[in-house]
């Protein structure tokens, strides 16, 4: 029941939740560039996070996607991109890693220094 909860609240505040089998479709292989937020999604300081993360892209104007990945349910995939704690957000453009970043971000312009990267880099690859 929590997780269930948990899993709509997430909703509100991202486009996608990827699993194993859509994480390639939603992020690899994406035209725009991606920000994964790793985290379980029962977490509450980590909800405060997506929220942050969620408000900083959506002033992008849909520049960029946002993807949320359940550390808890996606465990093998966590493992695979070498998460080891929460929460983490990657930055990915064209299928690659750009940037990762775990723990709290510490202030809003901080959010916008990781985006601000993140679009740069994608548009060096264009």
């Amino acid at each position: 029941m929590i997780r269930n909860i948990s899993k709509s609240i997430v909703n509100l505040n991202s486009q996608n939740i990827a699993t194993k089998n859509s994480f390639k479709q939603l992020v690899l292989e994406s035209k725009k560039p991606v920000v994964v937020d790793f985290r379980p999604c029962y977490y509450t300081p980590t909800k405060f996070l997506n929220k942050e993360l969620f408000e900083a892209i959506k002033e992008k104007n849909g520049t960029i996607e946002l993807v949320t990945v359940d550390f808890d349910e996606e465990y093998e995939l966590a493992k695979f991109l070498k998460i080891q704690s929460f929460p983490t957000v990657i930055s990915f453009s064209n299928g690659n890693v750009l940037k990762k970043h775990t723990g709290a971000f510490h202030s809003k312009s901080q959010i916008h220094e990781f985006l601000n990267h993140l679009e740069t880099e994608h548009n060096k690859e264009y």
